[in-house]
Order: structure tokens, then C-alpha cells, then sequence
């Protein structure tokens, strides 16, 4: 019961701090040409997708997972078949990218996200 009661008072927080909506990057590709297309959407109910596709290239990263908030972080833990972890710090309308997975996202990471929706 105690833990119904937790994760209805998470999902409050979040849906009434204004966190949840959808923020887009596009970054120059790493290998030359063409550009990144970066997606986080973050739902009120805690729910959280990240998408990634390279321009003019048929193959797309799609993973879901779980978002939370700590004052002005954002942590998305990923499931699928690599679990990965990216924190990120709330600014306005941006969410900055903090932590990620390098072998994922290279040392550049998702960069600075802008909402969109």
C-alpha cells in the first residue's frame, strides 16, 4: 500500500511541475554529413521514450523507460535490450544533457534538448 501511495505522489509531482512534454535536438551527424534528430518525451505518468535517427538513413534508435525528477534533474532509466540511464538538468524549456551512455551517444551525448509539445 505504501508503495501505491509513493508512486501516486511522484506521479503529482511531475504532472504539476511542469516537466512533462516533448523536447527535440538536431545535432551534425558524428560521421560527416547529414544531422542527428534527438527525441525524449516525457510523459506525466512517468512514462519516457527516447528516439534517435540519422537523416537519410532508414535505421532508428527507439527505447522506453521510466522518468523522475530531483529539483531541476531528470533521470530516465531505459529498458530494452540495453538498459542505459541519462540525467538530465531542467533549464526553462531545455533539458541539458548530463550523463549518458558514451558508447551510445559518443562524447557529444543528446546535447541540449528544446521542448517542443
Amino acid at each position: 500500500m505504501r508503495k501505491a501511495a509513493a508512486f501516486a505522489i511522484l506521479i503529482a509531482a511531475c504532472a504539476a511541475s511542469g516537466i512533462p512534454g516533448t523536447y527535440e535536438a538536431v545535432q551534425p551527424a558524428a560521421s560527416g554529413g547529414g544531422e542527428r534528430h534527438i527525441r525524449v518525451t516525457l510523459r506525466p505518468d512517468g512514462f519516457a521514450a527516447v528516439s534517435s535517427a540519422f537523416s537519410g538513413r532508414p535505421s532508428r534508435f527507439l527505447a522506453e523507460g521510466a522518468w523522475q525528477s530531483a529539483g531541476s534533474e531528470i533521470t530516465v532509466n531505459l529498458g530494452g535490450e540495453r538498459p542505459a540511464r541519462m540525467v538530465f538538468r531542467r533549464a526553462g524549456d531545455q533539458l541539458i544533457a548530463r550523463e549518458w551512455d558514451r558508447s551510445l551517444w559518443g562524447e557529444a551525448g543528446p546535447g541540449v534538448l528544446h521542448r517542443v509539445e
